[in-house]
């Protein structure tokens, strides 16, 4: 391979392209990751025509300059049904069709933080490159984290040892599976975290997921809303999932009555950048869910957990619901003020499972940071194959 040499006399070895055809909340899972990789390889972020506001602030505070934005367009006709439709997104398996030749030809590696390879691996048949390699855009929770799709990927960077042991266990080690830890600290280590309250209260984050039935907005989230309002000795930062809101979730902000929006204790956020940056997880100090992984972010710093299970699920011996052995699990928002009113002496039993929890879920065995690691990984993998 020839070795391009940009302007600074940087030698380029590979060229690493990141697709992000997804919400923002995927964009903290790779972004770091990139710029370290964009030291020695030309790297791209591979997107579509947008703003692309948040995306640009990020690779401007971490000294990304090197890291080339490519917004690659979709199909005209699909592009006009898109915005017909009202789509914030281009369907990802007409935008690859698109481009699939650029894509597969212009690559050493190719890097996915969702299951939407599905079109370039077909496409790419027995070409042994790109490599498409995984990052997932989270903590690994319920068995959408483990699907078949991983054996499609030549590498997979995933957190801890427990993620691990469970692709072991369900044969889903692709060709190389690596434990880097969870390299969303790293995007947002000098991330500053404005104060939503100024008084003592409590502060409680509801954070209800997207998915129903799993959801427990779907069964009362107006009800929790309402206990909140009604009750002013808390804080409630409702932040639910991005896409609840949004075209995935296809709930609308008008089913919130405004009273909600008018209360002083009460703090709503229904998808923007605070709600994918930690802002809302390091200032709470209860988290109220069911079934969203974000949980994990929030117990980096062990503290109190309240968990709806709205269907009554048999959870317990489900390591789907692992994150439910967090905190207490309720059924209805009718017990809300008791398990609050019990925080406190609750969480004694809780603390040891979060701690055990935090060091089965990020690796942290040596000096170095989730993304120096993954980008060493990924760049020694990337050099064993040319010299095997």
């Amino acid at each position: 391979m020839v070795n391009k040499i940009n302007s600074e006399n940087r030698v380029l070895h590979r060229k690493i392209g990141f697709i992000f055809l997804d919400e923002i909340h995927h964009l903290n899972h790779f972004i770091t990751i990139a710029v370290e990789l964009a030291k020695t390889n030309q790297v791209s972020i591979l997107t579509f025509p947008s703003k692309h506001t948040y995306l640009k602030d990020s690779l401007k505070r971490l000294n990304g300059d090197q890291v080339v934005l490519e917004q690659l367009k979709t199909k005209p006709f699909r592009a006009l049904t898109d915005k017909l439709k009202k789509r914030a997104f281009p369907r990802k398996t007409f935008w690859m069709k698109k481009n699939k030749k650029y894509l597969l030809s212009n690559f050493d590696a190719l890097v996915f933080t969702d299951y939407i390879q599905h079109t370039l691996f077909k496409y790419r048949k027995n070409q042994k490159k790109p490599r498409f390699i995984f990052l997932s855009h989270g903590f690994a929770g319920r068995a959408y984290s483990y699907k078949k799709d991983l054996l499609d990927f030549d590498l997979n960077l995933i957190s801890g040892q427990f993620s691990y042991n469970q692709l072991k266990e369900r044969k889903l080690l692709c060709k190389q599976t690596t434990v880097i830890g969870y390299q969303k600290i790293d995007a947002l280590k000098s991330h500053n975290v404005k104060t939503i309250f100024n008084n003592k209260k409590p502060v409680v984050l509801y954070n209800p997921h997207f998915t129903p039935p799993f959801s427990s907005w779907h069964f009362y989230g107006l009800e929790v809303l309402d206990f909140f309002h009604k009750n002013p000795n808390y804080n409630l930062i409702f932040a639910p999932h991005i896409n609840l809101f949004a075209f995935k979730g296809k709930e609308k902000k008008e089913t919130i009555p405004d009273k909600f929006f008018n209360s002083e204790n009460i703090y709503i956020d229904l998808g923007s950048i605070r709600s994918v940056n930690m802002t809302y997880t390091k200032q709470a100090d209860i988290y109220l869910g069911d079934v969203s992984s974000q949980v994990y972010e929030f117990m980096l710093k062990p503290r109190p957990c309240i968990f709806f299970n709205p269907e009554n699920i048999n959870y317990k011996k489900d390591s789907h619901y692992r994150f439910w052995r967090c905190g207490e699990v309720i059924n209805t928002p009718k017990n809300l003020n008791k398990s609050l009113q019990n925080i406190k002496p609750n969480f004694n039993t809780f603390k040891k499972v979060q701690e055990n929890i935090n060091k089965e879920n990020v690796y942290s065995g040596d000096k170095a940071t989730a993304t120096q690691r993954a980008a060493k990984t990924i760049n020694t993998y990337l050099r064993n194959l040319e010299n095997s």
